[in-house]
Order: structure tokens, then C-alpha cells, then sequence
């Protein structure tokens, strides 16, 4: 009889403290009258595994997420798949002069009769074919004429293209790649997310010239390797570049974990929708951002993840309002927490509101203002300092904190809704990790921050390739112009001449 009752009150304890958990009530570690801490009931420690959070709910990264179907924040239109109606197609037409002869098919005799028929056409049909001709290496020979003047006897040669030749270099190894592979192997490395023997692979099974990785790369004893040399070259578009986002009005921030070696260390970015700046260090927070030394100089709105490490810096600061919404549904989910549901339909509405007339009358961010502290305010209130503080409780403090900050986007016109400009930018470094594994120097990854920066910069006015090929192997020179809108790499000096290094 006493082992029945007492499984019965661990029954009893255990249904109260569940149903503790979805009121929203859970307390972990309450106190006692005499001020010990309690252990957590079953119930409040199981809580956390019934509703886990992922990327759909919180700021954890999609990598992270369980083996489960992911959850996005986006609402599904009311519009069927595919084109829409009034959507205009494209399709591949034909060109008015085409790259190679012209291939004609004559015929000779009637097809009814059999007869023969004239040389000339009474007219013709043509259909056109796109193709990629095959890639092969070209080697280019360049001679070097040597001759004796007739009246002194004195002997002079021509010059090589600048770089070609190098005295210190062996004579057995005056042979040079050219801007074109380069170029390439650049592009399919920092744009394609190729590691060095993946790309040494792909270059030669399309030309069936093979070279060594080393040449990739800068190993030490070695010539310096592609990657140095692009490196060398936008040094000068470095420091053009953050004077440009130091006049910018708005600055997208944050940061992203990189392998190096097999340790954590971090990529820094800071954005705007023209240009974007990388930066690799082994820290995180303020003493890796004073060590770029950008945002400790900028002095306009910085757009970010809350952070403490850019709370730092006196810059103004506006808040990314996407991270909120999933902690928003995170709370809503687990506590069931109906003023979680409010907040977050309050911005999204403020969002659309905005995308509709970025100019809001002040009447209108008054009352947006109003509902978003009267939503949060009972929650605070009624939080008792005797017990520690649950992720929902948190989330309402803190939304409280930075009040101002979330809803700057509906007050001033050019402040954006959330921070994906940053987080677009730093998508692809975490598809570097994945394809490549992990860095090996700090070298090597400041390397792929400075090239990765020119790409995305590239993107946006011309194909990123086609930059690199034509301009970036060239003597270049950046031109500032007064709207950071427009920012072109053009060739200083000779435009036609070629380094061969």
C-alpha cells in the first residue's frame, strides 16, 4: 500500500509539472523558502526536447538543425507554381552574324522528279547552333630580336612584355601561364568554391595541361602562386573600399565562423547593396573589429544581430528584426505564448506597410510604437525577480531594451527591415568550409576574403568572371566615383599591355 501511493504522487508531480510547461510556467532551478536551489522536475527538464529550437525558431544555424523537415518564416502566395500569367519568356534567337563560316547544304537534284537543279538558290532557310568551341592551351612564343648597330658596333635587343622574364629566374623555367588561365583558376576557386587539386583536376581534364597546385597557391621557395598575385593587386581596392562604406549611410554587419587548421576563427563582413568588405580574424568580438579597424571610424547606422561586440562602437545602430521574428515563434511554440504571436505580426505588417510607403507619416509610428510596448509590458511586469528568468521572459526583456532599435526601420525611410544583406554576403564562406574543409593559414583566408569581395562587387555590374579576366591580371586602378553606386576597375596607363608574372 505505501509503494502504491507513493508511485501516485510521483504520478501527480510529474503531470503538474507538464502541465506547468505548457502554461508557459517553466522555472528551472526555482528556490525554496530558504533559499536553496531545487532540482528541476522531469517535466521542466524534458521541456526543452519537445520543442528544441532550430533554424526556423532562432538564430541557430540550418547546419545544425535535427534530421527534420525545416519550417520557414515565409507565407505561401496564393499563386499557382511556375510562370505567371503576363510573365514574358525568353528563348535562344538567332544572332545576325554568327562566330564561324556559315555551313551550307546544297542539293543537287528535284526531290519529285529527280531532275537536276541550278547552282544558284531562289532562297534559303538557316537555323543556328550554340556551342563552346574546344578549350585548349595556346602557347604564345615570344622572341627576343638581337641586333649590332653599324656605325658603333654596339649590340641591342628588344625588350620582352614586362614580367616575363625575371634575371634571377633559371633559364630552364622562362615559360609563364597567362592572364586567361590565371583568370580562371581565380574564378574557380573563390567564385565556384574549388579546393586546389579539385581545380589543378578540372583544368586539366579540359585542356589536358596539367601544373601543379603549388602554382595555385604560395609555397614557400615557389614563384608567388595565382592567388598572391590577385592578392597583391586589390590592395589599393581595399583601402578604396572601406573609405567607400565609411561614407555610407547605412553599413550591414556581422560575422561567421570559419575551420582554420581545425580551430575556430571568424569572417568578418560589413556591406551595403553597392560593395562588400571581408575580413578574416581569429577573434570575434571587439578586439577583432578594432583590429580591421573599419567600424571604429564609421559613423553612420549600423544594421546587425545584437551582438555585444558592434554595441561597442559609436556609431548609430538598428537591429535585425528576422533574428526576432524566429525567436518570436521559438517562445510561442514552447510557451504558447499568445503576445509572442502579436509581436511578431505587428512587424511583419510594419514590414509590408513600409515596402508599400517608405515614407510613414509619424502618426502611423506612434501607434506601431504604442501596440509594441503595450504588448510587452504585462510580460515584464510580471516577472518576479526571485526566480531566474525564462527564454521567454528574456525575449521580452530584451525586446523592451532595444525598443527603439527593432523599430527604426519605420521611421527612418533608408534604414532596411532586417540584416540579410550581410547574411547573403556570408552564405557562401560557410559553402567554402563545407567544399574545402578548413583553411590552412590565416594567410590563405585573407586571401579568399579580399578576391571574394571583388566577385560579389563584380556580380552586380558585370559577369564576376569576365571582370577578373579582362581587368583584375592587368595594371589596374580603381575610379571613385562620388556615388558609391558605381565603382569601376579600369586599367592605369597602357590598356592594351599585359603583365606576365
Amino acid at each position: 500500500m505505501l509503494l502504491f501511493r507513493i508511485f501516485h504522487k510521483t504520478v501527480d508531480i510529474d503531470r503538474q509539472a507538464t502541465s506547468y510547461t505548457a502554461q508557459g510556467r517553466v522555472r528551472p532551478f526555482q528556490k525554496r523558502d530558504n533559499g536553496h536551489l531545487c532540482r528541476p522536475s522531469k517535466g521542466e527538464r524534458l521541456a526543452k526536447y519537445e520543442n528544441p529550437k532550430n533554424s526556423g525558431n532562432s538564430s541557430i544555424a540550418p547546419s545544425q538543425d535535427p534530421f527534420r523537415k525545416t519550417k520557414s518564416l515565409r507565407v505561401m502566395p496564393n499563386k499557382a507554381q511556375g510562370g505567371q500569367k503576363g510573365h514574358k519568356g525568353g528563348k535562344l534567337r538567332m544572332v545576325a552574324g554568327p562566330d564561324v563560316d556559315v555551313v551550307v547544304h546544297d542539293i543537287s537534284q528535284c526531290e519529285r522528279c529527280g531532275d537536276g537543279l541550278p547552282e544558284d538558290a531562289s532562297s534559303y532557310d538557316a537555323r543556328q547552333v550554340f556551342d563552346i568551341p574546344p578549350i585548349t592551351i595556346q602557347v604564345t612564343e615570344h622572341r627576343r630580336l638581337h641586333k649590332t648597330c653599324g656605325n658603333c658596333g654596339a649590340p641591342s635587343s628588344g625588350k620582352f612584355p614586362k614580367g616575363l622574364v625575371q634575371e634571377a629566374q633559371p633559364a630552364c623555367r622562362t615559360g609563364r601561364y597567362g592572364n586567361g588561365l590565371k583568370s580562371l583558376c581565380v574564378y574557380l576557386q573563390n567564385y565556384q568554391m574549388l579546393p586546389f587539386a579539385r581545380c589543378a583536376e578540372f583544368i586539366a581534364n579540359l585542356t589536358g595541361h596539367r601544373f601543379s597546385r603549388g602554382s595555385l597557391s604560395n609555397l614557400p621557395g615557389r614563384p608567388a602562386g595565382f592567388q598572391k598575385q590577385c592578392f597583391d593587386r586589390l590592395q589599393d581596392y581595399q583601402q578604396n573600399i572601406k573609405q567607400l562604406l565609411l561614407q555610407s549611410p547605412i553599413l550591414h554587419g556581422d560575422e561567421t565562423g570559419i575551420r582554420l587548421n581545425g580551430k575556430n576563427s571568424w569572417m568578418h563582413v560589413a556591406s551595403n547593396k553597392a560593395i562588400s568588405f571581408f575580413a578574416h580574424h581569429l577573434n570575434r568580438g571587439k578586439k577583432a573589429m578594432d583590429d580591421i579597424g573599419l567600424l571604429k571610424l564609421y559613423k553612420g547606422t549600423l544594421v546587425h544581430d545584437r551582438f555585444s561586440g558592434y554595441f561597442s562602437h559609436s556609431c548609430g545602430h538598428s537591429l535585425c528584426n528576422s533574428h526576432i521574428l524566429r525567436d518570436l515563434v521559438y517562445v510561442e511554440e514552447t510557451f504558447g505564448a499568445p503576445w509572442a504571436r502579436k509581436i511578431r505580426e505587428l512587424l511583419v505588417q510594419a514590414k509590408r506597410d513600409k515596402e508599400r510607403n517608405p515614407d510613414l507619416k509619424a502618426s502611423y509610428c506612434s501607434r506601431i510604437f504604442k501596440q509594441y510596448v503595450d504588448t510587452i509590458r504585462p510580460i515584464i511586469k510580471a516577472y518576479d525577480k526571485k526566480f531566474k528568468k525564462t527564454d521567454e521572459q528574456r525575449l521580452a526583456f530584451g525586446l523592451e531594451k532595444h525598443k527603439y532599435l527593432f523599430l527604426k526601420f519605420i521611421e527612418q525611410p533608408d534604414v532596411p527591415f532586417d540584416n540579410n544583406q550581410a547574411e547573403r554576403d556570408l552564405r557562401m564562406i560557410k559553402v567554402k568550409q563545407k567544399v574545402s574543409g578548413c583553411f590552412r593559414s590565416p594567410t590563405h583566408a585573407q586571401y579568399f576574403a579580399t578576391i571574394r569581395a571583388i566577385f560579389l562587387r563584380s556580380r552586380k555590374i558585370n559577369s564576376p568572371y569576365s571582370i577578373i579576366s579582362n581587368r583584375l591580371f592587368l595594371k589596374i586602378h580603381i575610379c571613385l566615383y562620388k556615388t558609391a553606386e558605381l565603382l569601376q576597375l579600369v586599367s592605369c596607363q597602357n590598356n592594351n599591355e599585359t603583365l606576365y608574372l
